[in-house]
């Protein structure tokens, strides 16, 4: 009994849902309520949530040539960013001691060892 309730609120929700879109649609279509038709509504939420459009935006980015610009001052110029050569220096030294005291804060007070 319950599952049954639980899906008749879920399909009346989403007759909701759908129906407040469809009516926003044909309002920003300049269209009264009931002119857009079910073909074209259906269009539209297809284009709206179509993974095409971000594929194309970011092929247009790779081959643009500000993106080339880019792309050829981080290679002159990471070379020197990268860390790599303080990285090595790094492992190459001896480990260094730990402080001779630990100070632990609880609340106000303050432990030192």
């Amino acid at each position: 009994m319950f599952v049954r309730k639980a899906l008749g609120i879920m399909v009346l929700s989403t007759q909701a849902v759908i129906a407040v879109d469809y009516n926003m649609q044909s309002q920003k279509a300049g269209l009264g309520p009931g002119e857009l038709s079910m073909k074209d509504y259906m269009a539209l939420v297809q284009k709206r949530y179509d993974p095409k459009p971000a594929s194309q935006v970011a092929e247009a980015l790779q081959e643009s040539v500000l993106w080339q610009r880019v792309t050829e001052l981080g290679g002159q110029e990471g070379a020197g960013l990268s860390g790599g050569e303080d990285l090595a220096e790094a492992a190459g030294q001896a480990p260094q001691e730990a402080p001779a005291t630990v100070c632990i804060r609880r609340g106000t007070a303050l432990d030192c060892q």
